[in-house]
């Protein structure tokens, strides 16, 4: 065990701070006591006064028990005994040494009084009840000693330490328990001035860290609070971008769509004023249309078509990027209600495009400026309104497609049904091409009868012959040339009708 912590035995942390200190200020008297007094005068006794011997050495125990009772926590009691026992044992210390009738020894008076200042030291002010009872009880036994040092007969001869050098000894010893006991306490002090200057350091570290600490504390707060802002403006921009896309979803008509989105956007955003646009064509170039006019909690019928290029409106379409003004000439737009008319303090131009195409543009016009949520915000509606916008016009051309594809086939339906009456005529040409070859074929049988008629009665006269078989021959001839006209028109209205189902297949 280290002197600090004998010094230190039974300081708690939760004891007062002057507690502490006269916990410290008795170990460390009891320690000289024991070690400056009660040492020196059991050899003392030893040598010269066998009979007293008890006396010191119960002394210096009582001085190393002061220590281990306050180390168990008995520290006012512990206090008591080294404030009263070493005083009470010096005075009868003193009286052994006394006959009837002599003065008490100087020298082991003079120890008698240093040890009665030992309560002062060991109790606080605030202790007034063991500061009275230990001091009053100290000076009963000084005032007391001329009263008492004939109650008990000397058993020794005190002439040594009366007239001889242990007498000095003891007035020696008086002295250094007296000088031990005040440098003990200018210890004591130094040792709380260095403790009060560690808490000095440790406060100032302390306040260092609650001043770090607060400064982290607020830029914390000032996190959370952008944090929360964060939170809000996005839940904000997703309530809106939600109520958009229903708006987009409910209208399948173009116009009402965009009177409905023009004024839930302003409204939303807070702003004036606005304008939604659409990408137009008009004899062959590109132009903005207004679709949508919205301003002042009410619908603007306006029209207004803007060719491409033509103001920063225009240009936006090109150049595929927003625009926001903030510092507006006064003659560019003006704010119209019912109260008057004021120039806007911002502008926003916002392309409504998806896929690097834009679709539209959208103008806003307030008397604030927008925040940077705000201008998110609007870029992200912009790109569902500009596939909106898309679909919708994919719908109509196919719509358009869909009209034409329909009269398409109706056109055919007609071209099949006339191919159909070609075919059956084509057919009625064949049977009938048919039935005259059938024809043809039964009169050349009756022409060969005939022949054989004729070469039955060809030897009838030659005459006869020649002129049936000049008739023949020239019914023949007609025949073919009959039969021939008829082929050729029939291979004509076959190329025709074939002509026609190439056409109609193409």
């Amino acid at each position: 065990m280290t002197f600090n912590q004998v010094l230190n035995a039974g300081v708690r942390e939760t004891y007062p701070a002057y507690l502490q200190k006269k916990i410290r200020i008795a170990n460390s008297v009891a320690l000289v006591a024991g070690i400056i007094v009660g040492v020196p005068f059991t050899i003392i006794s030893a040598i010269y006064f066998p009979p007293l011997i008890a006396l010191p050495a119960s002394g210096t125990l009582v001085a190393l028990g002061t220590i281990v009772l306050n180390a168990v926590g008995v520290t006012a009691l512990g206090r008591a005994i080294i404030s009263l026992v070493p005083m009470s044992l010096s005075t009868i210390y003193n009286i052994g040494l006394v006959p009837e009738g002599d003065p008490p020894v100087t020298s082991m008076y003079m120890v008698t009084l240093s040890f009665s200042i030992i309560p002062f030291l060991v109790f606080d002010l605030r202790e007034k009840g063991y500061l009275l009872f230990s001091a009053g009880a100290s000076l009963l036994i000084v005032a007391s000693l001329n009263y008492t040092h004939h109650w008990w007969e000397p058993v020794v001869d005190a002439t040594i330490i009366r007239d001889g050098y242990i007498g000095n000894i003891s007035i020696l010893i008086s002295a250094l328990f007296a000088f031990g006991s005040v440098f003990m306490l200018v210890y004591q002090n130094y040792l709380s001035e260095q403790e009060s200057a560690s808490f000095l350091v440790k406060a100032e570290e302390n306040h260092q860290k609650m001043i770090e600490s607060e400064r982290d504390v607020k830029e914390n707060l000032k996190q959370l609070k952008a944090a929360q802002e964060e939170e809000k403006q996005r839940q904000w921009m997703s309530e809106g971008l939600a109520q958009t896309v229903n708006i987009l979803r409910e209208h399948d008509d173009l116009q009402a769509m965009s009177d409905r989105i023009i004024s839930h956007i302003i409204r939303y955003v807070n702003a004036n004023q606005g304008g939604l646009f659409i990408v137009d064509e008009q004899d062959g170039k590109k132009c903005l249309y207004l679709q949508a006019c919205y301003a002042y909690d009410r619908k603007k019928f306006r029209e207004k078509t803007i060719a491409i290029g033509d103001g920063p409106l225009a240009q936006t379409y090109p150049e595929k990027e927003s625009s926001y003004f903030t510092n507006l000439p006064q003659d560019y737009v003006s704010i119209t209600s019912g109260l008057g008319e004021a120039t806007p303090r911002a502008l926003l131009i916002m392309p409504l495009m998806i896929n690097e195409e834009v679709e539209g543009v959208l103008e806003l016009a307030s008397l604030r400026e927008f925040k940077p949520h705000e201008i998110e915000f609007i870029q992200t509606l912009g790109e569902n309104i500009a596939a909106t916008l898309r679909n919708g016009r994919i719908n109509d051309q196919t719509k358009i497609l869909l009209e034409e594809s329909q009269q398409q086939a109706e056109e055919m339906r007609a071209q099949e049904e006339e191919m159909r009456q070609n075919m059956e005529e084509l057919q009625a040409t064949q049977e009938q091409s048919e039935r005259l070859r059938a024809e043809l074929e039964e009169n050349e049988n009756l022409l060969k009868e005939k022949l054989q008629e004729l070469e039955a009665a060809q030897r009838e006269t030659e005459e006869v012959r020649r002129v049936e078989k000049q008739r023949a021959d020239e019914q023949i001839q007609s025949r073919n040339e009959m039969m021939k006209k008829a082929m050729q028109k029939f291979k004509a209205r076959e190329q025709e009708l074939m002509a026609q189902l190439e056409a109609a297949k193409k």
